[in-house]
């Protein structure tokens, strides 16, 4: 069967050094790519790390690879009743489900919510409804779905030619000051301070420019630019500010 990633997963997150800062995993079981493929892009680009599996079989392999926070189960399967996937999900684990339904399957929306469904949600439905839904439950199971906030360090960090003190706000590297715009610092300060781990697009833009779109990301773009021209030998060959791609970025000393 063949599933496609929207992040990275969890064997290259740990290869990468990724923390329990990144995105919550959800898993998204639909068989139908006309509504899977909107879910998937939406929670995506909300900052959720979503795996997607176009049947019940790929789910529960998914389910007991990624161990997902979340599970968005659509009850309409081409390979099984997806209430016999609901079932199944119950006895391997107790992760919360968001069961999905046509608008006349009044049936199968109340079996699952008397099964033991988080929540349910009818065909057709707003992205933003669904996201906030699955925020909703995620908050109920006491699991973060934000970012954790991101303290500053306490004092100077060294990282290869750059020294950044924070409380000065002041860069250096190999010993020449640099002039940096606000943003432009904040974000190499996220990303030097943890550097050599992987920072999320999503997560640069939930710290720094809250008030946008996750969807709109040119201004992280600008900025990453930015930075290379002033820090990097070749800009163009980044050997300091690289980009994971379809993650995010990292600082590498």
């Amino acid at each position: 069967m063949t599933v496609a990633l929207r992040e990275v997963d969890r064997a290259d997150r740990a290869a990468h050094g990724l923390g329990t800062d990144q995105p919550v995993d959800v898993l998204v079981i639909d068989g139908d790519p006309s509504t899977r493929g909107p879910v998937v892009a939406a929670l995506a680009s909300e900052g959720f790390a979503v795996a997607e599996a176009v049947d019940g079989a790929d789910g529960l392999r998914l389910l007991d690879e990624r161990r997902p926070a979340l599970v968005l189960l659509d009850l309409m399967l081409p390979d099984q009743s997806g209430l016999a996937v609901f079932r199944q999900i119950g006895a391997r684990c107790s992760v919360p489900v968001i069961t999905v339904t046509d608008a006349d399957d009044e049936i199968d929306a109340v079996l699952s919510l008397e099964a033991g469904a988080a929540d349910h949600v009818t065909k057709p439905f707003g992205v933003r409804e669904l996201s906030a839904r699955v925020r909703a439950v995620l908050r109920r199971a006491g699991h973060p779905s934000h970012p954790q906030p991101y303290r500053s360090p306490a004092g100077p960090i060294s990282a290869g030619p750059l020294v950044l003190d924070p409380l000065r706000r002041l860069v250096e590297v190999d010993g020449r000051q640099l002039d940096l715009a606000r943003k432009e610092f904040d974000l190499l300060e996220l990303l030097v301070a943890e550097h050599d781990r992987v920072v999320t697009r999503a997560r640069c833009l939930e710290l720094l420019w809250p008030e946008r779109s996750r969807g709109d990301s040119r201004t992280l773009d600008t900025h990453i630019k930015r930075l290379r021209k002033k820090i990097e030998v070749d800009p163009a060959h980044p050997v300091h500010l690289l980009t994971v791609r379809g993650v995010g970025y990292r600082f590498s000393p």
